[in-house]
């Protein structure tokens, strides 16, 4: 999860109210559907075109490649990246037939029609590689794409010079223009995500990022947690997130902030892109989240503890102690964060690798406290 500064990044919903672990869907499932919709947009493209002999012939091979692909996805345990691939190469393979098709086939400008409704689909292709394969995989698929519509284009230039000045050359061409410029833009555009990634997650070159963690600094933290107060108050949980000290942990000076900044990493990678991470100092963490109470908070903030424990670092299992707040209408933004604070600290004087529910009693309200008769004090 990269920090995001915006005011209005925590929304409270009904299915995952009171979770902390970020819900994806299924790598498998999404590709199903996407098959599944490409399947139905083949029938219907080969019901309208019936009586053109050559989409009835393509059309149905592409329809019998998806459905193949979608069986394989739903009952069997092949590959995604197969499946992926050979739903590229099949794309591919209409997309060229039908350019030789309008081509080589069809006289004159007949096919420009055929040629025009086939331009964006070829686009989508292209950016597809990217998508599914990565940077590295797609560049020899770009090449091969691009490569064998060029191929085709020259084959009939050079058996029908003529066709230089038709309208479906000069169509074909620019497709191969435009499509030469949405790779070099799309490479752009991912170096650059990857730059902003990066900054991000490292605080490199970023005004308010913890240089060690990557996570909102103190206060931007807190300028977001008043933000987000004061656009709805309900159902607001702020968690302080200590990392313990392991015992027999390596020698290493550095291990300790190396371990803070690793369970940092758990931390952006489990919970919700709708929560805000931030870093208090000290190896502290707050986590700021809505739950429907109290206890699913609690609840949450427990599951965030089994987790990082999970991950090990040279062989050592972090452990965290969370102090943890829900909001109930008597705290505001900043003195909710102090009392979460408040609440790890008290959890630390009882043990590590807990987690407690606040507000706890503290400094001179806890004298006055102590004070009072037993049947005084707060539930």
């Amino acid at each position: 999860m990269l920090p995001d500064f915006r005011s209005d990044v925590l929304r409270s919903s009904s299915h995952d109210a009171g979770g902390v672990f970020r819900t994806t869907l299924d790598r498998r499932i999404l590709n199903q559907r996407l098959i599944g919709g490409i399947l139905a947009a083949t029938l219907l493209a080969a019901l309208f075109y019936q009586h053109n002999p050559f989409e009835q012939l393509a059309l149905t091979a592409m329809a019998v490649l998806m459905g193949a692909l979608l069986a394989a996805l739903t009952f069997t345990r092949l590959p995604l990246l197969t499946v992926q691939v050979t739903g590229l190469l099949g794309g591919w393979a209409y997309l060229l037939a039908k350019t030789a098709y309008v081509l080589f086939a069809l006289p004159g400008d007949a096919g420009l029609p055929m040629l025009m409704g086939l331009a964006p689909w070829g686009a989508v292709l292209l950016a597809a590689h990217l998508w599914i394969l990565g940077a590295r995989r797609s560049a020899v698929l770009n090449a091969a794409a691009l490569g064998s519509m060029g191929a085709l284009l020259l084959i009939k230039l050079v058996l029908t010079p003529a066709a230089a000045h038709s309208s479906v050359t000069g169509t074909l061409l620019q497709m191969l223009l435009a499509s030469a410029v949405l790779l070099f833009g799309q490479r752009h555009a991912a170096q650059r995500l990857r730059a902003d990634v990066r900054r991000a997650v490292l605080g490199q070159d970023t005004a308010g990022l913890d240089a060690l963690t990557g996570l909102p600094d103190r206060v931007t933290l807190e300028r977001q947690l008043e933000g987000l107060f004061q656009q709805d108050p309900e159902q607001l949980v702020v968690a302080a997130i200590g990392v313990d000290t392991p015992g027999g942990q390596p020698a290493d000076a550095t291990f300790q902030p190396r371990l803070a900044a690793h369970v940092s990493r758990v931390l952006m990678g489990t919970v919700r892109d709708q929560d805000l991470l931030g870093c208090l100092g000290d190896g502290v963490a707050a986590l700021v989240m809505r739950a429907p109470d109290a206890r699913s908070a609690r609840a949450a903030c427990e599951r965030l503890r089994v987790r990082v424990a999970s991950r090990p670092l040279d062989g050592v299992n972090p452990t965290v102690t969370i102090g943890v707040v829900y909001a109930d209408g008597h705290l505001d933004a900043l003195a909710l964060l102090r009392a979460a604070e408040d609440t790890l600290s008290a959890a630390r004087r009882s043990g590590t690798n807990r987690v407690l529910l606040g507000p706890v009693i503290t400094g001179a309200a806890h004298e006055e406290a102590e004070l009072l008769p037993p049947q005084a004090l707060p539930a």
